[in-house]
């Protein structure tokens, strides 16, 4: 979780989210930034993500999405 967008295929959570969201959402993270923008996806999805969770390490990181997707 050390870097938003390292290169085209390694992100962090916030940078896979907004990647994966598409041309659209990196025009929101040139105004928004990355934190905000992530957070805007995340909400749009149905879940209000806690801005410090971008920074969990990636065990962490990857426990809860895996309860995200069980829910």
């Amino acid at each position: 979780m050390e870097s938003v967008h390292k290169c085209a295929d390694t992100h962090c959570r916030a940078g896979w989210v907004i990647a994966l969201a598409g041309a659209d959402a990196r025009k929101l993270e040139e105004f928004h930034g990355w934190n905000i923008t992530a957070m805007k996806i995340y909400e749009a999805s149905g879940y209000k993500i806690n801005p410090c969770r971008f920074y969990d390490s990636n065990a962490e990181a990857l426990a809860d999405m895996k309860r995200l997707a069980e829910q």
